[in-house]
């Protein structure tokens, strides 16, 4: 079983194929991947566009739900109606967790709002995943700061710190309601991850659907190649993410 973590419904997909995912369904084929976290693209790069977006990856799920699982995303910036819709996503749609870009959607984790959500996705069981790495608004030690605010909340760090913060990513994955997603850290990072941090708290994805370029198939050599444990990286690629979500 390989789980992609962390893939998006890019606006390039949608504009080319509509609410069609075979074309996209066909990259994963390729590489043997069984199911992926759906993340918006259009949602979080455009404000008036997200309720939109949330709506198409929803529905894109709905055709493929044993091998998509929909994440919805929202704009603090919109204050009660952010709310509003992060609760739609999760009672509504459906959907099994928020995803945020605080560096492309310009906002701060400190955001009144964003906390209110938080708080939500606490109450409702539904995980946050971040876009981190990136100053000034998403480091991995800005959402460790969430983490300690929101111990009742489960915070997904997208790309464990990229390439330069990964040291950072793994301080703050010692709060146990923080996981990590080997998505952008190097071969050598990942392997230290792999042995400090928690190993049931460790997932795997690519970024896929941005563009139509395969980043599937380096981001899984890497994890296929890197010093780790045979049965964590079995965890990491299958057990892990199923459980995080609590979906078989």
């Amino acid at each position: 079983m390989i789980v992609d973590c962390h893939t998006h419904w890019g606006i390039c997909w949608h504009e080319r194929d509509g609410a069609d995912p075979a074309n996209w369904l066909a990259v994963l084929d390729t590489h043997g991947i069984d199911k992926a976290f759906l993340m918006p693209h259009a949602g979080i790069y455009r404000l008036d566009q997200c309720k939109a977006d949330n709506n198409t990856v929803a529905a894109i799920a709905a055709q493929k739900p044993e091998r998509l699982i929909s994440i919805g995303t929202a704009w603090p910036q919109m204050g009660r109606e952010a709310v509003a819709e992060a609760r739609r996503c999760i009672v509504n749609l459906g959907m099994k967790g928020l995803k945020f870009h605080p560096w492309l959607q310009g906002f701060s984790t400190a955001d009144r709002c964003f906390g209110e959500i938080c708080g939500l996705m606490g109450e409702l069981n539904a995980p946050v995943f971040f876009h981190d790495g990136t100053p000034c608004y998403s480091l991995p030690e800005q959402v460790g700061g969430l983490a300690r605010r929101f111990p009742k909340t489960r915070f997904v760090l997208g790309h464990s710190g990229i390439l330069w913060n990964w040291r950072s990513a793994l301080s703050v994955a010692r709060h146990p309601n923080i996981w990590i997603c080997l998505c952008g850290p190097h071969m050598r990072a990942m392997e230290i991850l792999c042995r400090k941090a928690y190993p049931r708290r460790i997932l795997w994805g690519t970024d896929f659907g941005f563009g139509f370029s395969d980043s599937i198939e380096y981001r899984l050599n890497l994890i296929l190649r890197a010093k780790i444990d045979d049965k964590l990286r079995e965890k990491i690629l299958g057990e892990n993410p199923l459980q995080l979500l609590g979906v078989q």
